[in-house]
């Protein structure tokens, strides 16, 4: 190795130790104490999500299927659980809480040496790749976004994917392509498929002006397009096994719907003065709700600051550079990219915002209009490595008389700086409230600090030393500022949240029946079957099945759901009406609740006063409140129905559904009329035969055995989810599965004993796997041909 080459090395060897050291600073508590972070979506979803797919995985099967929730329900169709993406092992190992935390500073450190080996491809320098790179992974992005891990993982990818185009472009080696069909496969495999679109916006505003105002002919950048398109395909295909089963799965899903205009707007700025919040992030408040006087909520509207500092430097990435760093058209195509990340986080204040609903796939569905500054949060750190560079280079060589002037210059502005924001502080003008007069002095400190740098930068010091001040700045403005959005918690805080003593209890005394919450008490109820295997009712998850969300809608109010769009958030809908008979036919015989209804339930479990030393809890208070219920009229897991109705419509069948002389037990409502030959008595007359329960021979996550003696010829009714991938035998012969009670599955029989097996198979997921294994070996083909000569250019 060269003199020049191992100084090279050295120096990006520095700046990765840097990043690494800004990020082990910022995360010490979970990273070398102990602590974890567990808080909204990361505890109630995500947390319950992987321990469901490392059961499944310790069963030896995929998470295809999972009882815990939803009364079942296809788990890995929700790309958030990143049931294939490989670096989701950290959950495995060191536990899906602990993990957490790790994979937030992994990814974190993963994004920022994108972005700088990004720079120093570009010939920016090591100090202001060094300072892009702070920008991207010290942002509030990749803090307040812990409990959206999976956007953390995609943006990971994106500037690596950028590093590729670029080396492409630069050498047309066949490993930059490696490079981006690789990047772009764990960027998508990762799971934010909800953000894809903005990702996808920014990369191929940045690949297209690259390619087109390269040099060559028209016919040299189209094989650079197609090149480089083919190696994104590559991508997608390796990326298969988790977006084919998703695709697959939205027509089942509530997205199916779409989204009313109003909803899809939802989460957006409610005016562009929000502008602010890019310098100050805090300028409303902060994420505590009782310090936080914007629009709701602070880490959905606020959550998008790389530093005042990198804003401030962005119009600087214009100005022509002395140093042989590339400025080309990429760099306009990513300010066009900011603002139009800007118009659309307003909304329908914007331009734009009506035009992506209509038109954009997914857009409409996230219902939050501001995730598109995360196409900032890529864009600005970049903009900002080739400011901070293009200010430097123009100080070179600069005579004594300029070395004093820019000494005494730096020296003013920092005084200046820290009168100002004294000045502030004590007279507290009427025109700021607090949260504003602590963001203004923040505001004035840092700025003040990069003003002084780049004054020192232009005479009293090397270009080199004040960009490592700027980045001392940068860095100190963000993990400051970031280091109370971190709520770090002792180890056993996860378990602590779900240790009620009525959750012990159902343990103890489970029957394989299942369970509900009432929605009135602790929302992480609802996915606790997930994390304890038990089997819910209720669930949470934004990508259920739109039938069974529906029919619990049925049970609130009645009627099906009355909108042709959404209008309305079904992540998290409980059973609100605990003495529905809908309950029965889902084979609940366990309530959770504070109280239940007179008639139907039975008081089995009180929590006592804890004695001696008891188990650490978090909700003491709902722990002393919540008791257990069993349930009277429970339904068994499945049973003979000798009486079909098959009502005109779905509004019909809800109706009957709920009407009180309807006995689930003796009548199946049914979509379509059952076989003519069996002669299964149909009307609204009941039948003169009780039910007939089936026995549970065995029961597994893709399979049910039940054993039945059919008193006459009838339907049988299981209490499981009707979806695609369900089959039946009855007796070894297939036979047909009948939508049965708006949900559930049946199927028709003769009189007599049968064997019944349901079995569940995921075609999509097997159809993914294929193309994601083909994706695989298309990557080895390019990592073969990476040895050949570089393409001519």
């Amino acid at each position: 190795m060269t003199e020049e080459g191992a100084r090279q090395r050295r120096q990006l060897l520095f700046c990765l130790a840097a990043i690494l050291g800004a990020l082990f600073w910022l995360h010490r508590e979970v990273l070398f104490f102990g602590a974890v972070y567990h808080m909204d979506d990361a505890a109630d979803g995500y947390y319950p999500g992987h321990i469901a797919v490392a059961r499944a995985f310790a069963e030896g099967v995929l998470p295809t299927w999972e009882p815990g929730s939803w009364c079942g329900w296809p788990l890995n169709v929700d790309p958030y659980n990143g049931v294939f993406y490989p670096l989701n092992i950290i959950y495995y190992v060191v536990g899906a809480a602990r993990g957490l935390g790790y994979a937030v500073v992994l990814h974190a450190f993963v994004g920022g040496a994108g972005v700088l080996m990004l720079l120093r491809k570009r010939k920016t320098g090591d100090a202001a790749a060094l300072f892009g790179a702070l920008a991207f992974a010290l942002s509030s992005f990749f803090v307040v976004r812990i409990r959206h891990v999976i956007f953390l993982q995609m943006m990971a990818w994106l500037p690596w994917i950028l590093v590729g185009v670029e080396a492409w472009m630069s050498d047309r080696r066949r490993r930059s392509l490696l490079l981006v069909a690789a990047s772009t496969g764990l960027a998508l495999v990762a799971g934010a498929l909800s953000i894809g679109h903005f990702a996808a916006l920014v990369i191929a505003a940045w690949t297209a002006a690259r390619v087109l105002h390269a040099e060559g002919d028209a016919r040299r950048k189209m094989s650079d397009m197609m090149a480089l398109g083919g190696a994104a395909l590559v991508g997608v295909l390796i990326a298969a096994a988790q977006l084919v089963p998703t695709v697959a799965h939205l027509p089942y899903s509530p997205r199916a719907l779409g989204s009313d205009y109003h909803f899809a707007s939802s989460y957006a700025w409610p005016t562009w003065r929000y502008w602010i919040t890019l310098l100050a992030p805090d300028w409303y408040g902060t994420e505590d709700r009782w310090r936080y006087l914007g629009a709701p909520n602070h880490w959905e509207l606020c959550g998008w600051y790389v530093g005042a500092v990198a804003v401030v430097l962005t119009p600087f990435a214009f100005l022509p550079s002395k140093n042989g760093a590339r400025r080309g058209a990429e760099l306009w195509a990513l300010a066009a990219m900011v603002a139009l990340a800007l118009s659309l986080a307003v909304g329908d204040a914007g331009v734009v915002h009506a035009f992506f609903f209509k038109h954009v796939p997914l857009y409409a569905a996230i219902r939050c209009p501001a995730r598109a500054l995360l196409m900032a949060v890529l864009a600005l750190p970049i903009l900002a490595g080739h400011g901070l560079h293009a200010i430097l280079s123009l100080a070179k060589s600069p005579s004594r008389t300029v070395r004093l002037l820019s000494a005494f210059a730096a020296l003013a502005v920092a005084g200046c700086a820290f009168a100002l924001s004294h000045k502030w502080g004590a007279v507290q003008p009427v025109t700021l409230i607090g949260f504003e007069r602590a963001s203004y002095h923040h505001l004035a400190i840092v700025l003040g600090a990069l003003a002084a740098a780049l004054a020192l930068g232009m005479g009293a010091l090397r270009p080199r030393w004040a960009a490592l001040l700027a980045c001392g700045a940068l860095a100190f403005d963000l993990v400051t500022l970031n280091r109370p959005y971190l709520v770090p918690q002792p180890a056993d805080y996860p378990a602590g949240m779900e240790r009620f003593a009525a959750v012990e209890w159902l343990q103890k005394h489970d029957t394989g029946d299942r369970f509900v919450n009432d929605p009135r008490g602790p929302f992480r109820l609802h996915n606790v079957g997930m994390v304890l295997g038990l089997e819910n009712a209720s669930g949470y998850d934004s990508v259920g099945i739109w039938r069974y969300v529906n029919l619990l809608y049925i049970e609130k109010n009645g009627r099906p759901y009355p909108h042709a769009k959404l209008m309305d958030d079904f992540a998290g809908i409980g059973v609100w009406d605990l003495s529905s008979k809908i309950l029965d036919l889902l084979n609940v015989r366990w309530l959770i609740a504070e109280s239940a209804p007179p008639g139907k339930w039975s008081l089995r479990f009180v929590p006592q006063p804890p004695t001696g030393a008891p188990a650490e809890k978090v909700e003491t208070t709902w722990d002393a409140r919540l008791k257990v219920f069993e349930s009277k009229t429970v339904l068994p897991r499945a049973w003979m129905a000798y009486r079909v109705e098959v009502p005109r419509s779905d509004g019909a069948l809800a109706a009957r559904l709920v009407a009180g002389d309807f006995d689930p037990a003796r009548t199946a409502l049914l979509e379509k009329a059952p076989p003519a030959a069996l002669h299964i008595p149909q009307g609204g007359m009941p039948s003169p035969l009780e039910m007939t329960p089936a026995t549970v021979i065995s029961k597994r996550r893709h399979q049910l055995v039940l054993d039945v003696q059919a008193a006459a010829a009838g339907v049988l009714v299981a209490s499981e989810i009707d979806y695609p991938g369900w089959t039946v035998t009855v007796d070894g012969e297939p036979a047909e599965i009948l939508r049965t009670d708006w949900a559930l599955r049946g199927v028709a029989l003769g009189a007599g004993h049968h064997r019944v097996v349901f079995r569940f198979t995921s075609r999509p997921t097997q159809i993914g796997i294929a193309l994601s294994i083909l994706g695989l070996a298309a990557l080895l083909a390019i990592g073969v041909l990476r040895r050949k000569k570089a393409m001519p250019r």
